[in-house]
């Protein structure tokens, strides 16, 4: 065991004398567009073994295995990844596919979905102390705060949101309290017209009744404002789509909470609809 110890330490420090940071020897794998977001803005998307199916990288980025959605992750196509680190929310799984990779030995790190930019910025300051360097994660939070007092200078309180999970004919799936659909509408500065936990199915002409003045429509399975129009067509009649204000949202970046680009899409839109005012 001491022979053990030794020659990791002398592999450490032979490490640290070659100017080889510690981070390069890590292999992360993200499961969830979030946390991958996060990686590639701390500079440290080398170490990225493989990634979940929400995520998206950049275009003509090198090629990174894909393995699986979050809560349903593969052990075995983990393990084969010969991953050091796991990132994700608090519902990735199976639990046994956990066990299995902590018997392994392989590092968890498992973040909270963020419902507010502080969170956000709490689980950034967490992956950056996992991959071993909190002060990276400086000019990311720096820049949250930026965009956060920004949102706030422009807030869209007077208006009824609805946020649009699933499309289907003469009804909507929305986004009630505690949801990610629900935390985006509150970063919009927006009131979530649901008055309801989780998710729910609602008929168009609940929908209409309920009068949203905008509706964010959850940009995935075929959802999109066209879409909901087509199958919906009594919600042409409604406040939100007679000041054009249905409008596509990016699921991914909500998957688990909010994440760096969810904000992004919150100020593209705060300002859209600032610019086009409700008639």
């Amino acid at each position: 065991m001491g022979n053990q110890v030794n020659t990791l330490l002398t592999a450490f420090l032979l490490m640290a004398m070659s100017g080889v940071p510690p981070l390069a020897q890590e292999r992360i794998v993200s499961t969830d567009a979030a946390v991958t977001q996060i990686l590639f803005a701390l500079g440290i998307d080398g170490a990225i073994a493989g990634v979940d199916v929400t995520s998206t990288l950049p275009e003509g980025y090198r090629e990174v295995p894909v393995v699986g959605y979050h809560r349903a992750l593969p052990a075995e196509g983990l393990l084969a990844l010969n991953p050091t680190l796991v990132i994700g929310s608090e519902n990735i799984g199976p639990p046994k596919v956990l066990d299995t990779l902590s018997a392994a030995g392989i590092a968890i790190l498992q973040l909270p979905s963020a419902k507010t930019i502080p969170e956000l910025q709490q689980n950034i300051s967490a992956i950056a102390r996992a991959t071993g360097d909190p002060q990276r994660a400086q000019a990311m939070l720096s820049e949250l705060d930026r965009q956060r007092m920004q949102l706030a200078t422009s807030q869209l309180s007077a208006e009824r949101i609805a946020f649009v999970l699933a499309v289907e004919p003469g009804k909507m799936r929305i986004a009630g309290n505690g949801t990610s659909g629900d935390a985006f509408i509150k970063l919009l500065g927006g009131d979530n017209i649901a008055e309801f936990d989780a998710y729910r199915t609602l008929s168009a002409e609940a929908i209409l009744e309920l009068a949203p003045t905008v509706i964010l429509v959850a940009g995935h399975e075929g959802a999109t404002p066209q879409r909901l129009l087509e199958m919906n067509a009594i919600v042409r009649h409604g406040p939100a789509a007679k000041a054009g204000h249905i409008l596509p949202v990016n699921a991914a970046n909500l998957v688990a909470g909010l994440s760096p680009d969810a904000v992004s899409d919150a100020l593209a839109l705060s300002g859209e609809m600032v610019n086009k005012p409700f008639e």
